[in-house]
């Protein structure tokens, strides 16, 4: 099909309608659409209305798409009319039978292309179009809508945009940020509907229906568990992993409609089914001894993965906007990968998007490297080298993330509180040599890296320390103690976490027949966590940590009395610090956790502009940026208030 190109003077975008409009269409009936070019500009008359209604937090354009489009929400979750009126939904329909535009409205389509290996047909002006199966099922379901009837417009990226123009598809990259927050609403396609969705449909539902419900805990057992499955499996569509998602669920909060198949939700109802599934899994874990239910261990981060998903906005302001934003993006899936940079564009600032020209002709690399450069430099921020690593991949540099990879260090959302470099202000330039991209930022050499423990996932054993020394004299104990913990604020105070006795077999311990049913360990003992924990100081149990190997910091046999509930929580909370993470010692006596990456002799540094100390490999007079660390006794500020002064001259660190 040819396209006929947009004009850009007149802001042009193209619209899909639907031509086949009936009360009722076969499922094997072919579905026609036109698209047209037309401009995204508002008529004057609308435009000095919304400036009348500016300060009102409601702006509601009074047409013939109110009804099925603005008011949807208080329709599906069946709000009373007089709460409609106080949402100022009725009051403003001053000009009735007038459109937003001159040529109508439009709704913008947010969906997951699909396995392209799927494909259906439609008829697009005319001419057959190949297009994925998950669309044309979302086109069916589109054209069955009331506002449909009514002659909505829609835009659909992938039949909107030539996709073979490569000039075009840089270009409206750029513009998406102007598409999805003019459009009149989002429409959610989440796929066919499956087996468990209209539980969880219903689920989602009556706890929006029920706002007395404060504690949705409360409800029955068999309700709650049956809530839960068909929740979990909601959660694990497609479309909440996919990348461009994030920009467009984010540009445009009026009225968003989400189908499943035939099923219809709200932003709302999403929100309240991942709030259960959090508050559900959360309780399951600090009482899992007391549960008999298998719970998917990353219930939880899925389900707030889909909260912030349909809660964040495009108020990009605040730093802390940015990293929810980029916290999104590490998850998410992308068919080109490009587009974990390239979807986001619309949602950051200017000061950075600027600095990030769409090209899909360049390299991942090339791509990913260009949006941290124009990063840095906007933040004056380099807490997002943390991310990164020495990459298998040949000139990849190591401070520029590889957001293709999963990234599986959930710790660092809370480690990034921390205050290592005192709040001093970066000081940062970038250079080139031949083909690298090289970033000089200054710094401070904090120790060596001396001790490393075993890391249960890899074959190697533990490096024995050098030096046997350790600063931290008789408070050795609670510095191991916090180190597990990377001193979490949710840890128990004096944590019982080394009061955990040692076990030689777990399997036998934890065995009911061994077990008395009132004893500490039987309330504690069949929890994963422990499980995983025990793995680790296995493996580390003749590790050496001052003049004591690590094993001797625990009770071999009985122990004292433990709060069950709170070791729980202390073990979750140790096992996502281990998570990827070894222990290691320095050449001063410090104690930490380092990527298990790790070797002895890379530098432990600490840069302004960055909130925890970060590991070094030297490489010749350049360094590698293997990951963040935790050191205990430095994570706020400590290294500046040191009587030795000398320690705080500042260098320069190069890094490749």
């Amino acid at each position: 099909m040819k396209y006929k190109p947009l004009d850009d003077t007149k802001n042009e975008i193209r619209v899909l309608q639907f031509l086949n409009i009936s009360e009722s269409h076969s499922s094997q009936e072919p579905i026609q659409c036109s698209i047209e070019n037309v401009p995204l500009e508002e008529p004057q008359h609308i435009e000095k209305f919304h400036k009348q209604l500016k300060n009102q937090q409601h702006r509601i354009w009074w047409d013939s798409f109110t009804k099925d489009v603005d008011l949807r929400e208080s329709t599906l979750e069946q709000t009373t009319l007089d709460r409609s009126i106080s949402l100022g939904l009725i009051q403003n329909h001053n000009h009735p039978g007038a459109f937003r535009y001159t040529w109508g409205d439009f709704e913008a389509l947010s969906y997951t292309w699909g396995d392209g290996n799927e494909t259906g047909m439609i008829l697009l002006n005319g001419i057959c179009k190949q297009v994925s199966i998950n669309l044309e099922e979302a086109l069916r379901t589109l054209r069955g809508l009331q506002e449909t009837r009514l002659g909505m417009r829609y835009w659909v990226d992938s039949l909107c945009i030539d996709q073979e123009n490569l000039v075009e598809r840089n270009h409206q990259v750029k513009r998406m940020r102007d598409i999805y927050s003019r459009a009149r609403a989002v429409i959610v396609w989440l796929g066919r509907e499956e087996k468990a969705d209209k539980d969880a449909v219903q689920t989602m539902r009556r706890l929006c229906r029920n706002p007395c419900i404060e504690y949705p805990l409360l409800l029955p057992p068999n309700l709650l568990l049956d809530a839960w499955h068909s929740l979990s499996a909601f959660m694990g569509k497609p479309y909440w992993n996919r990348s461009w998602i994030i920009q467009e669920l984010a540009l445009n909060h009026n009225s968003t409609l989400v189908l499943c198949g035939k099923l219809k939700l709200t932003r709302r109802m999403i929100r309240l089914g991942a709030m259960l599934c959090q508050q559900f899994s959360q309780a399951s874990e600090d009482d899992s001894y007391r549960s008999i239910h298998y719970l998917e261990p990353d219930v939880w981060s899925t389900a707030s993965h889909m909260y912030r998903l349909v809660s964040l906005t495009s108020d990009t302001h605040l730093r802390q906007s940015l990293d929810k934003l980029l916290s999104l993006v590490r998850r998410a899936n992308a068919t080109d990968k490009k587009d974990k940079v390239y979807g986001i564009l619309g949602l950051l600032d200017d000061t950075i998007s600027s600095g990030v020209i769409p090209d899909y002709s360049l390299s991942e690399q090339q791509v990913y490297t260009k949006f941290m450069i124009s990063l840095i430099s906007a933040t004056q921020r380099l807490e997002q080298i943390i991310y990164g690593g020495i990459s298998v991949e040949e000139g990849w540099p190591s401070w520029v993330p590889d957001w293709r990879l999963p990234f599986e260090r959930h710790h660092v959302r809370y480690l990034r509180n921390s205050q290592a470099s005192a709040k001093l202000p970066a000081r940062i330039r970038f250079s080139r040599n031949g083909e690298n991209n090289l970033l000089t930022c200054s710094g401070f050499t904090v120790d060596m890296v001396d001790g490393i423990g075993a890391h249960p996932s890899l074959s190697s054993g533990f490096a024995r320390p050098n030096t046997p020394s350790t600063r931290y004299g008789s408070n050795l104990y609670k510095a191991l103690c916090l180190t597990l913990l990377m001193d979490h604020p949710k840890a128990t105070k004096n944590s019982s976490l080394l009061d955990v006795s040692w076990r030689t077999n777990l399997d036998s311990i934890t065995s009911h027949a061994n077990l008395h049913p009132r004893s500490e360990w039987a309330k504690y003992s069949n929890t994963s966590y422990l499980r995983r924990f025990h793995e680790f100081r296995e493996a580390n149990e003749k590790f050496r940590i001052g003049n004591q190997s690590f094993r001797d910091f625990f009770p071999q046999s009985g122990g004292k009395g433990i709060d069950n509930a709170n070791i729980v929580r202390d073990m979750r909370l140790a096992v996502l610090s281990l998570e990827g993470r070894t222990l290691i010692t320095t050449t001063t006596g410090y104690l930490g956790l380092a990527p298990k990456a790790v070797r002895q002799g890379d530098v432990i540094a600490i840069l302004p502009g960055c909130g925890c100390p970060i590991i070094f490999r030297p490489c010749g007079s350049l360094y590698n940026v293997l990951g963040e660390c935790y050191i205990h006794g430095l994570m706020n500020g400590e290294f500046f208030e040191l009587e030795n002064k000398e320690n705080t001259l500042q260098q320069e660190f190069t890094l490749c």
